[in-house]
C-alpha cells in the first residue's frame, strides 16, 4: 500500500488545521471518511480510492503537488500556493469555502434636517 510520507501527512494536517471551519466535503456523507486534523490522511485515501493503482497516482500526485507548494512558498508566490493547497485539498475530498468579504455598505442618503 503506498502511503504519504509523513512530512507530508504532517504539511497537509497543518492545512487542515488552518482551514478548519472554512472547508466542506465534495463527496456524499458517509460515503468515504473526512480528512480532517485528526484523521488518518492515508485511511481517507483508501476511503476515497478504492483501487490501489488510484490510491498509488493520488499518493504521487500529492507529493508533487506538495514539493511544488514548498517552492512556491519560498519564492513568496502565497497565490499560486493557494491554487496548489486548493488541488490537494480536493484530491483528498475536500473544497474550500471561500469567505466573501462583506462589500462597503451603500452610502445611505443623507437626510436634510428640516427646521420646524
Amino acid at each position: 500500500m503506498t502511503k504519504l510520507l509523513p512530512v507530508t501527512a504532517y504539511t497537509i494536517r497543518r492545512l487542515l488545521r488552518q482551514y478548519q471551519g472554512q472547508l466542506r466535503s465534495v463527496v456524499a456523507e458517509g460515503a468515504c471518511l473526512v480528512a480532517d486534523p485528526e484523521i488518518d490522511l492515508n485511511a481517507v485515501l483508501e476511503s476515497l480510492y478504492l483501487d490501489e493503482e488510484e490510491i498509488k497516482i493520488q499518493v504521487t500526485e500529492i507529493e508533487k503537488l506538495m514539493m511544488t507548494h514548498q517552492l512556491l512558498l519560498k519564492a513568496g508566490a502565497t497565490q499560486q500556493a493557494a491554487a496548489v493547497e486548493d488541488q490537494i485539498l480536493w484530491i483528498l475530498g475536500l473544497k474550500r469555502i471561500t469567505m466573501k468579504t462583506p462589500s462597503a455598505a451603500p452610502a445611505m442618503p443623507q437626510m436634510m434636517a428640516v427646521g420646524i
